[in-house]
């Protein structure tokens, strides 16, 4: 019993008289965090289809994302209002996955039936800025024009929405 006293004695004085380094060890880490610039979508151009001409039968008329209008057999493209595509320039954070949201359609309202535009989907879904943080939305569509579509301005619109991914 007295060597067993004398061995834990003895057990408790290292602990006690052992250097701090031995008891514990502990090192430090830093916290950091960046953040990305805010994205912004701004519109650079409207989605125009022209002047037409509606004829006895439905047609349509289509504005590719480049903007070139051609028409089907059943609507006459006149000259006057210059066609163009809308377009989208968004910004934000320097090559960063982005996702873009375009509708299906948009519609057309005015003194007659309202008219339907499907729109493009070209550039929506998963895309990435590019390495000063861009991106450009080109949006077409193909309206559906009535037959006999009565005379007058249509007009209607839509959001691109862009979130980072």
């Amino acid at each position: 019993m007295k060597i067993r006293n004398i061995l834990t004695a003895a057990a408790l004085v290292a602990i006690v008289a052992a250097p701090a380094s031995v008891k514990a060890a502990s090192d430090s880490a830093s916290a950091s965090a960046t953040i990305a610039a805010a994205v912004t979508v701004t519109k650079t151009s409207d989605l125009e289809f022209g002047l037409i001409s509606p004829t006895a039968s439905a047609g349509t008329v289509t504005i590719s994302d480049a903007g070139a209008r051609t028409g089907d057999a059943n609507v006459v493209l006149q000259a006057g209002d210059t066609p163009s595509q809308a377009s989208f320039t968004v910004g934000g954070a320097n090559s960063q996955a982005i996702t873009v949201t375009i509708p299906s359609t948009a519609t057309l309202t005015g003194p007659g039936t309202d008219m339907t535009a499907t729109l493009s989907q070209t550039d929506a879904g998963a895309q990435t800025l590019d390495g000063s943080g861009a991106f450009t939305v080109d949006v077409g569509a193909v309206l559906g024009v009535a037959a006999n579509q009565t005379a007058g301005a249509y007009s209607g619109s839509f959001n691109v929405t862009v979130v980072y991914n």
